[in-house]
């Protein structure tokens, strides 16, 4: 048996410290709040351990403005070789109209040189609009008398309107009042229309009888596309019997 009178031993410093740590931590304080400490202090632990020495960098580009290559009052003139070339793009509106034969040019006038050529002795021009015979065909029946079966003719539209034409065909030996006032020998109908700046030839068959050896053919240039047609000229042409083809 332990002797109660004997001297007790007392403990050391470094033990007398770890026990009030241990009543403190053990039994002070709750078990969560010890270990939301301990997880707290290892954070900023491992943190510091892998914080690095220094801020990494990386490869940075930095987008420069150009200097603007005049520098007149600079000493020192600018590497501008590297610079973009400021280009100035203009456009420019151009109007081309296209003639009668296709040709594309910048003034109507221009086309004038695409019409056909007519005969002046054959054609006529009223108001920009110009119509003329080229050919007559016809035959031969008997000694006199003989048959017109086609004819040729050319309309060129310098107006300023378009027209629809329609032309009234007459064969005759003398022009008298009985002449004109007589129907027309054949109406033709070519069921176009002559755009101003255009023009038209064509040749047309018809079946007109004559009799006598020296004829004339009269064509009327009716424009139809009115309300009221209108006639526009009329052109005439002589042939002879005895210089059928």
């Amino acid at each position: 048996m332990p002797n109660p009178f004997a001297e007790s031993k007392k403990p050391s410093k470094t033990k007398r410290f770890f026990n009030v740590l241990k009543v403190i931590f053990f039994s002070r304080i709750p078990m969560n709040l010890l270990l939301l400490a301990v997880l707290i202090i290892l954070s900023i632990v491992g943190f510091e351990s892998i914080k690095p020495d220094q801020t990494p960098t990386g490869q940075v580009v930095l987008q420069q403005e150009c200097p603007e290559c005049v520098c007149e009052n600079q000493e020192c003139e600018p590497d501008c070789e590297l610079c973009p070339v400021k280009t100035k793009v203009e456009t420019e509106e151009v109007i081309k109209y296209k003639c009668p034969r296709g040709d594309l040019v910048e003034d109507l006038n221009e086309c004038k040189g695409s019409f056909p050529n007519v005969s002046v002795e054959y054609s006529g021009t009223v108001e920009g609009i110009t119509f003329a015979i080229d050919s007559i065909e016809y035959e031969k029946d008997e000694d006199d008398s003989g048959f017109v079966t086609k004819v040729g003719y050319t309309i060129i539209n310098n107006g300023d309107l378009p027209i629809v034409p329609k032309l009234e065909v007459k064969v005759y030996e003398e022009w008298t009042l009985k002449v004109s006032k007589t129907v027309a020998n054949k109406v033709i109908n070519p069921e176009i229309v002559v755009m101003p700046n255009d023009y038209v030839q064509r040749e047309d068959r018809v079946r007109i009888y004559f009799q006598g050896q020296e004829q004339t053919l009269r064509l009327l240039l009716v424009d139809s596309l009115p309300t009221i047609e209108r006639e526009v000229l009329a052109v005439t042409r002589d042939f002879d019997l005895d210089y059928v083809s």
